[in-house]
């Protein structure tokens, strides 16, 4: 595509596993022939299903687009645990379970890792301490304090029988959550309550974004697609949001279009979007230190 036919918008795909975040990022950038490509919310390479790939115009909702909540599927295992809190790791505890945890012991496990509540990030981990992502200290073998961070679960819980075999436990899960948890975490923490190791050994994003699987596509299936085709998979930037519109009048437009703060409009804790001659133009923010809106996101001032 050339330059005259940017797309601005996301694209929701269904990442497989073995490939990471970036290669859809790489394989979306030539698909539309265009560089301005970026993800909301990395998947680990083992992991599958909805990843957001935003275009042109549409990266600058990155941020927003992360703080909206996840959905993951999945499996803990009971009885080992690994440097990586998942199956990509080295196995760094065992124990063997003779006598099964009953089923209302690990539902009470869940279930207190349920609401508002802290996590320890894995060593095997992009977050950064000292400037340095924990992944390089781990690989390193060098060991550093981490902190915790806040984490929302919204909801937590088993969606299957408990399995037990050669000494260990299975189970399946749901688990609906906040930006920045570790749902390799959660399971840690799952076998923690049960005074177990545990570990995630398997997950897939079912919803990220407010997107669902069910409106993902298959890269490979995309690939296919002829040009007007390939368009038509791409979700607009006006659909993506959800804050109330105003449609501006042309004094609004003109302060608007020059970046200018706006004061004569009510206070609200919601952002605005504002349309003009039936086209988003930007996104607006109140300010209450200054008691004035203010631009948050530019789309359009032309």
């Amino acid at each position: 595509m050339t330059n005259k036919q940017m797309i601005d918008g996301v694209l929701i795909v269904n990442k497989p596993r073995g490939v990471t975040s970036f290669d859809v990022v790489r394989q979306v950038r030539r698909m539309f022939g265009q560089k301005k490509v970026g993800h909301a919310g990395t998947l680990d390479p083992s992991v599958a299903g909805v990843l957001v790939v935003a275009l042109g115009k549409a990266t600058k909702l990155i941020d927003e687009l992360q703080t909206r909540p996840k959905r993951y599927v999945g499996e803990i295992t009971l009885g080992f645990a690994t440097e990586t809190e998942d199956l990509d790791g080295a196995v760094i505890a065992t124990r063997a379970i003779d006598i099964p945890i009953t089923a209302a012991k690990i539902d009470i496990a869940i279930k207190s890792l349920n609401g508002s509540i802290k996590q320890m990030p894995p060593m095997y981990s992009a977050v950064k301490v000292n400037g340095r992502r924990l992944y390089d200290y781990a690989r390193a073998g060098e060991t550093v304090a981490r902190p915790e961070r806040d984490a929302m679960i919204y909801d937590f819980h088993r969606t299957s029988d408990i399995d037990f075999e050669n000494s260990v436990q299975k189970f399946n899960f749901e688990a609906t959550v906040s930006k920045g948890t570790y749902i390799r975490t959660l399971a840690s923490d799952t076998g923690k309550r049960l005074d177990l190791p545990a570990t995630m050994t398997s997950l897939t994003r079912t919803m990220g974004s407010g997107f669902t699987l069910s409106e993902a596509h298959d890269l490979l299936e995309v690939e296919k697609l002829a040009p007007d085709d390939l368009r038509q998979t791409i979700v607009p930037i006006k659909d993506i949001l959800t804050w109330p519109t105003h449609v501006l009048s042309d004094d609004e437009w003109f302060a608007v279009r020059n970046g200018q703060k706006i004061a004569d409009w009510e206070p609200s804790s919601f952002l605005k979007q504002l349309y003009y001659n039936d086209k988003l133009k930007a996104v607006y923010q109140y300010d209450d230190s200054e008691h004035v809106w203010r631009s948050r996101y530019v789309f359009d001032n032309q």
